[in-house]
């Protein structure tokens, strides 16, 4: 009987150091939580008070969209008057305005030759030359701003990426661009600029024109304005073989190109008079 007394007492000595030990155990792990939920507040802290300031560049943002957003308008009703060409050489002159070729055939007889093939690829390809030194004149006049108000600004190198699609413009600008204020720095993000436009639909229309006229010699211009009522599609056709299109929208686009194909000689009529 006593020895049995002696082993319930060590048994609940035991039990009690098991006790502690988990205790202990426990008590640990909730310091770490504690440890973790200050580290994690003060690098909350830091990142909404004491961080870098976003607010410099995107602040501009607004204003620089506006600057490139009105300029790109401008630009596509420009390279419309041209098909896209930047300082056409290949042109018809007719009421004092010149008209690119587009396809054209010095023979009589004979289906023109494509100048442009791509149509779409070409106007993307100028209206993005064109709009580089406007970017970088609004990007330069944004920078300008923010040095004016105080701010170091480091400035980035710009890069563009442009594209025609159905619903319009679309252009990114990357200009990667290092603010300090206050000892903290931030870098801007891309810039990303969409505008609606009929430029898409009034190239395809072009290039279906284009299809045509290289392969029959003519097009029907009335059955593009009966799928597209907010278009006016206009065809001159001249004396010396030569037609003239002129592509229309609401908003001021005047897409305009000349083509020659399937000429007649003068006294034998056009067969598709």
């Amino acid at each position: 009987m006593v020895y049995k007394n002696m082993n319930q007492k060590r048994g609940s000595r035991g039990d009690s150091s098991q006790i502690l030990s988990n205790l202990g155990k426990r008590g640990q792990v909730t310091i770490f939580i504690i440890i973790a939920i200050l580290i994690v507040g003060i690098i909350l802290f830091y990142y909404f008070y004491l961080g870098p300031n976003w607010s410099s560049l995107t602040s501009k943002q607004p204003a620089l969209d506006r600057c490139i957003q009105k300029e790109l308008n401008t630009q596509i009703n420009k390279l419309s008057l041209t098909a896209g060409v930047v300082n056409p050489t290949f042109t018809s002159m007719y009421l004092d305005e010149n008209y690119t070729f587009v396809c054209y055939t010095n023979e009589y007889y004979k289906p023109c030759a494509v100048q442009y093939p791509f149509l779409k690829d070409s106007f993307e390809k100028a209206l993005t030359a064109s709009m580089k030194p406007i970017i970088q004149n609004c990007y330069d006049n944004a920078i300008n701003d923010l040095n004016s108000r105080g701010e170091e600004v480091i400035a980035g190198t710009i890069k563009t990426t442009l594209s025609i699609n159905p619903d319009g413009v679309r252009m990114i600008i990357d200009a990667p661009t290092v603010t300090k204020t206050d000892g903290a720095s931030a870098i801007s993000k891309p810039i990303e600029i969409n505008i609606y436009s009929n430029i898409y639909t009034i190239i395809m229309i072009a290039n279906s024109i284009l299809q045509f006229e290289s392969s029959y010699g003519d097009s029907d211009v009335s059955s593009f304005m009966f799928y597209y009522p907010d278009l006016t599609v206009q065809k001159i056709r001249r004396d010396d073989n030569v037609k003239l299109y002129i592509i229309t929208d609401k908003k001021d686009i005047k897409y305009r190109f000349a083509s020659r194909s399937y000429a007649w000689p003068p006294g034998y009529g056009n067969a598709f008079n």
